[in-house]
């Protein structure tokens, strides 16, 4: 899997790899320290990374053992500074069956306001122990957190294999920071 030209370029964090725990850790807090940024708004952007980091590190279908039962995602990641905003970027291979899903997700995501989001997000922490909702109590915190709409595709490429990207935008001037 490669990363596309259009999310290495200016590029404050660019990963492709495995996604642990420990590195998901020293990345974010690389992020969360950098100079020359507006503290409150590198807030936002580690609480984005995180949850987007967490995703690949449990979900893809792609792993490697890191030690003796412990497997974790591989995937990679890109925060960019844009003109106006920050982008967080993830992407990784899913199962084939997991698309539909994902995809119904980030349109519901898309769908709601901030308070909406909200109560969609204690709903379905309600429902955690009936039905696995980590990946989805994951991204609709994504959209409390960043703001805006969630960028995402389902996509295939020639071994018809899939791939779930989502972007997450953090405005420069938002009135919440």
């Amino acid at each position: 899997m490669l990363i596309s030209k259009e999310y290495q370029e200016k590029s404050l964090l660019i990963y492709q790899g495995v996604f642990t725990v420990n590195l998901i850790s020293i990345l974010g807090n690389h992020l969360r320290l950098m100079p020359d940024h507006d503290t409150l708004l590198l807030q936002h952007i580690f609480k984005v990374f995180i949850e987007l980091s967490q995703n690949v590190s449990y979900y893809s279908a792609e792993t490697i053992e890191v030690k003796q039962g412990v497997f974790c995602g591989i995937g990679w990641v890109s925060v960019q500074q844009l003109n106006d905003n920050y982008k967080i970027t993830t992407s990784n291979l899913i199962k084939p069956e997991h698309g539909p899903k994902l995809l119904h997700y980030c349109h519901e995501i898309n769908s709601l306001d901030e308070e909406s989001l909200k109560i969609l997000k204690r709903k379905t922490r309600a429902q955690a122990m009936l039905r696995d909702t980590n990946a989805h109590i994951g991204l609709i915190q994504t959209g409390i957190i960043s703001g805006s709409k969630l960028d995402f595709e389902v996509s295939e490429n020639i071994e018809n294999s899939k791939f779930f990207r989502i972007s997450a935008t953090i405005n420069k001037n938002s009135e919440s920071f």
